[in-house]
């Protein structure tokens, strides 16, 4: 009888993202962005990612999931949502994006990450297309968010505090 090896546990710790974190989320969103599906061909849609990455570490509302050299391999970005802020009068973050490195998943990443985004105890927003092979918005809903709305290209979720 074999037994496989058990895979070697990462440490891991949630930081707010900073600038100098773009081109490590940059480089998990690479990897991972078949599954959300974002295309990432041709320059100038990696510029557009780049900016939206850079938009996102700059609100301070963004996270990422760093082990002990400072390799990133995870990431949330989120910034404001501006109509629900405007509409509610409150601070909802919208979730723009979510990715976990394969090499880093079944180790509680997107859990802590999740966990870090609750603790701030503000109301979150998120957009998940159909087509996302990372069953997100099934991960979403066991975090707490509800299904708010639907239509033939995503599902729109929140979560309240």
């Amino acid at each position: 009888m074999s037994s496989k090896p058990d895979r070697e546990q990462i440490v891991f710790e949630c930081l707010a993202a900073k600038g100098e974190d773009a081109a490590g989320i940059f480089g998990v969103l690479q990897e991972v962005a078949p599954e959300i599906p974002v295309s990432l061909d041709g320059s100038e849609r990696q510029e557009i990612i780049k900016a939206i990455i850079a938009e996102c570490c700059a609100s301070g509302d963004s996270l990422v999931a760093v082990d002990a050299d400072g390799t990133i391999g995870g990431f949330v970005l989120a910034k404001p949502d501006r109509i629900q802020r405007f509409l509610k009068n409150d601070k909802t973050l919208s979730l723009r994006y979510v990715g976990v490195k394969k090499s880093w998943r079944q180790h509680g990443v997107f859990g802590g990450l999740m966990k870090n985004m609750i603790a701030k105890s503000i109301p979150l927003t998120a957009s998940v297309l159909h087509d996302n092979q990372s069953a997100m918005a099934d991960r979403l809903t066991k975090t707490g968010f509800v299904k708010v709305d639907s239509d033939e290209k995503e599902t729109q979720l929140r979560r309240d505090v």
